[in-house]
């Protein structure tokens, strides 16, 4: 027959040793001290994006398809973009992204939102309604194309 028992047991309290124990409280009180340090200071936060001038401005609406599919106009209603569901695929993400922060605030779907580009060559895109608002550089050229197109776009009639 084969003997299946184990040759060696672990005791509970052997599992994670003490000094790692040690190690994770040090570093536990490590991060507490500087972030109570930099908020006793009032140190100014090193990852905050930079804010610039702007330069140009935009309010448009955006109608955004769960397919990706969007048409995009200005604020009076003029058409500017009609995208098929490959060419507004990021588009209808970020307007997902407004409509859920919209309906979590009890606001009315569908309203404008501005679209900037700053002295600093940064394009942002905010909801006046909610406060909602993203800076579309972190998300790569590609995607920023796709809203840089839109401060220039002529509208295309309905």
């Amino acid at each position: 027959m084969t003997d299946l028992t184990p040759t060696q047991t672990i005791k509970q309290g052997e599992m994670i040793s003490r000094a790692m124990i040690r190690a994770i409280c040090a570093l536990l009180i490590g991060v507490l001290a500087l972030v109570s340090y930099a908020s006793l200071t009032g140190r100014t936060p090193s990852a905050v994006v930079p804010e610039g001038a702007v330069v140009k401005s935009r309010m448009i609406i955006i109608e955004a398809e769960n397919s990706g599919a969007a048409r995009i106009f200005t604020a009076e209603g003029d058409l500017i973009a009609d995208l098929s569901a490959k060419q507004g695929g990021f588009i209808s993400s970020i307007d997902r992204s407004l409509r859920r922060k919209r309906g979590v605030a009890n606001l009315t779907q569908g309203g404008p939102v501005l679209l900037t580009i700053d002295d600093l060559n940064r394009l942002k895109i905010s909801d006046p309604q909610s406060g909602w608002s993203a800076d579309l550089m972190a998300f790569g050229s590609g995607n920023i194309g796709a809203f840089a197109k839109l401060l220039d776009a002529s509208t295309k009639g309905n």
